[in-house]
């Protein structure tokens, strides 16, 4: 019997579910992807996905599936799962990391900095907008929903002069349309952006099955990023970001948050060795350090 792959029906959920299933199969395992509608799914109301915090709705509900027994995989963008997931599942596989960064696309090809004043910059992500009006206050920020090819095409109607994307999914859709890359100490991407992970039921044949195909770097550098948000205590509703990057024993790892009044942003830091038996009480330490950093400002 083949595997069963859980995803939602979006494009880009159907392409990450087809990277797993063509990973199984260079494996010699077959599988095959059953698409799941979620209320995520057909909830198109901004304000009660983004401000009500339901953003993790759709993955709940494929997980769901996967406890009881629907389906024998979940593929997810990790960005997206809840800090906290069910004990009776796990994160099996993460596959390698695209890229995590935000990136601007703009009508004319013009670059954040070069935006005239009051340009219309499109994104409904709490982070992105404070990001943007951190860096420069003399931009307007508007709604913008829908999947990259729809925003996209808002964009090319004239609905916003710029818009801003995961580099990831614009790579995941084989977009060629020229983009900026945004990264600097404001322009940090939120945690897990660029992963897709696998989750299967934990203790279960599915789940040493998929272990095959995990990659170690993108797992350590995710586990990282999920430390640092447990312990910070958020969520997508609050504009922090958060990026580990390793590169063989060293992870640089990076946090900022900016504040309701968009300035005064907050980023700190740090290069540490995964291999040493103190990382993760430094790595505690380093998050617990921003974490009274905000809470002296009362952001938190």
């Amino acid at each position: 019997m083949p595997l069963v792959i859980g995803s939602r029906g979006s494009r880009l959920a159907m392409i990450q579910a087809g990277m797993v299933k063509e990973m199984l199969a260079r494996e010699g395992y077959e599988a095959v992807i059953k698409k799941i509608v979620t209320e995520g799914d057909v909830n198109k109301d901004i304000h009660s996905l983004i401000f009500r915090g339901r953003v993790g709705t759709f993955v709940s509900e494929i997980n769901q599936r996967l406890i009881n027994g629907s389906i024998d995989i979940a593929v997810h963008s990790l960005k997206d799962v809840p800090t906290y997931i069910p004990d009776d599942l796990s994160f099996s596989a993460f596959l390698p990391r695209d890229s995590p960064l935000d990136v601007l696309v703009s009508k004319d090809d013009i670059k954040f900095e070069d935006l005239p004043t009051g340009a219309f910059v499109g994104t409904s992500s709490i982070r992105r907008r404070a990001q943007v009006l951190a860096k420069r206050d003399d931009l307007t920020v508007k709604p913008l929903r829908g999947n990259i090819d729809t925003r996209l095409k808002r964009l090319e109607k004239g609905d916003y002069d710029a818009i801003i994307l995961a580099e990831a999914g614009l790579n995941r859709f084989k977009v060629t349309k020229k983009y900026h890359r945004l990264k600097d100490d404001i322009f940090l991407p939120p945690a897990n952006q660029g992963t897709i992970v696998a989750m299967a039921r934990k203790n279960s044949a599915d789940e040493r099955i998929l272990r095959r195909i995990n990659d170690e770097k993108t797992e350590k550098e995710s586990q990282i990023e999920r430390i640092m948000m447990k312990i910070l205590g958020v969520g997508c509703s609050v504009p922090i970001g958060i990026l580990s990057c390793l590169n063989g024993d060293i992870a640089k790892i990076e946090v900022n948050f900016i504040p309701d009044d968009y300035s005064d942003h907050i980023y700190q830091s740090i290069y540490l060795n995964v291999n040493t038996d103190d990382f993760f009480d430094k790595l505690k330490d380093f998050t617990m350090d921003f974490k009274e950093k905000i809470d002296t400002k009362g952001s938190l």
